[in-house]
């Protein structure tokens, strides 16, 4: 069998993705919950940045599956 070339990805498996989509608002609920109302670390910025982009990531991809719309 020749290879051409092409990645084979996993097929996106909509039960998986809730469930990542599920964590992932689950750390945004515990980091808005340790929060403080001054002197914000640098770190926990980032970290919700980087939560909140995979939020969006995941919830891209159940709109593509059918799932959620926006």
């Amino acid at each position: 069998m020749a290879d051409d070339g092409q990645v084979h990805e996993k097929p996106l498996d909509q039960q998986e993705v809730l469930q990542q989509l599920k964590e992932v608002e689950k750390k945004l609920i515990d980091l808005r919950a340790r929060w403080p109302f001054h002197s914000v670390q640098p770190r926990m910025v980032a970290e919700r940045e980087d939560l909140e982009e995979e939020r969006d990531r995941l919830l891209g991809i159940l709109n593509v599956l059918g799932v959620v719309s926006d």
